[in-house]
């Protein structure tokens, strides 16, 4: 079950900045005289070109999902080709209560933000993105589609006040 999704426009932009990159390195690796510039342009062309393929890869591999409950139960951040090749470890949380926090304002705000972590207790699922929505909306409509499934998301104010949405807080029954 997919908890959060990408939004199309995300893809398109990072799609679009990696051909533009791509391009405009390649022209200035061409249009440079100088073979000590132009190499390393053109490698760095030829990488910008392959993530572009990669984020074509990537979506249709993972379907723009960005946390996805799995049906042993744990919820997982699913991996990129990127993230496979350089053998990072899968991101993911367990438990029947899982806190999700909203991380103090990052000093630039990008269209990312606003981010949260999922967290377990003893596992973390860090600086998730969630593209402008809001923090407790999102935790409460994750919690309608987790509905039977024995997990439910708990919003732990930034300051670590007490738990507000979903679930006893720790200690209660």
């Amino acid at each position: 079950m997919v908890l959060l999704r990408e939004p199309a426009s995300a893809f398109w932009s990072r799609f679009g900045y990696r051909l533009v990159m791509a391009a405009a390195l390649g022209y200035l690796a061409a249009a440079l005289p100088a073979a000590w510039i132009s190499v390393p342009l053109w490698v760095f062309s030829a990488l910008m070109a392959v993530l572009a393929v990669l984020a074509v890869v990537n979506i249709a591999k993972n379907r723009r999902a960005l946390l996805v409950r799995q049906g042993s139960g744990s919820i997982e951040w699913p991996r990129s080709i990127q993230e496979i090749v350089l053998r990072r470890p899968l991101t993911w949380v367990a438990g029947p209560v899982i806190d999700v926090t909203y991380p103090p304002v990052a000093a630039l705000p990008a269209k990312t933000d606003p981010r949260i972590t999922l967290s377990d207790g003893e596992r973390a699922i860090e600086r998730v993105p969630l593209y402008g929505a809001d923090a407790r909306a999102w935790v409460e409509r994750a919690n309608a589609a987790l509905t039977g499934s024995g997990t439910t998301l708990r919003y732990v104010e930034r300051d670590g006040a007490e738990p507000t949405e979903g679930g006893p807080a720790e200690g209660e029954e």
